[in-house]
């Protein structure tokens, strides 16, 4: 009977001292909301007193930051996932605003996919590798293109006849 009450009291101490542990992770090793924000911020070439409908919420697993604003001057909307555990950009979305261009000018499939390695900084290569279509509707034409590389997934969206992005996108794919 004794054995088993210093194995207890062993095994106590030692959920206790997890239970802290994990208390003391949470308050140090994790990313802050307002680390997430700032960081969200500093990726957006922004600044909080330049942004307008500041949103941020845990996701339903609580292991990312749902990070949401509008920049005053541009109009452009910026979306984020970040994750909690170390403050990488999980998923990312931003939506400019133009105005609609009627014309069904186009800049080019080889010309589009240019524009989008200059803006990503991902390879001309690897952006050949993934897919280019052109859709005219609704009186508009744009450019989708979509690829990958080891780490994250992209999709951009182009005005067809000015090659200005209208949208894009990427999400973290990769392993940690």
């Amino acid at each position: 009977m004794k054995k088993m009450r210093k194995i207890s009291t062993v095994l106590l101490a030692l959920i206790v001292a997890l239970a802290m542990s994990a208390a003391a992770f949470g308050e140090t090793g994790g990313v802050s909301e307002d680390a997430a924000v700032k960081k969200a911020l500093k990726d957006a070439n922004t600044s909080a007193s330049k942004v307008k409908n500041l949103e941020v919420e845990l996701d339903d697993n609580g292991k990312a930051y749902e990070i949401e604003f509008v920049k005053k001057s541009s109009r452009t909307e910026y979306s984020y996932e970040i994750a909690v555990s170390d403050g990488l950009i999980l998923e990312k979305s931003v939506d400019y605003v133009y105005k609609h261009n009627k014309s069904k000018k186009k800049i080019g499939k080889k010309k589009a996919r240019k524009i989008v390695a200059k803006k990503s900084g991902v390879s001309l290569k690897t952006i050949k590798k993934g897919t280019c279509k052109y859709k005219y509707k609704h009186k508009e034409g744009k450019y989708t293109l979509k690829f990958r590389t080891s780490k994250y997934k992209y999709e951009y969206e182009l005005l067809a006849p000015n090659g200005k992005v209208m949208e894009y996108d990427y999400e973290f794919i990769g392993t940690r």
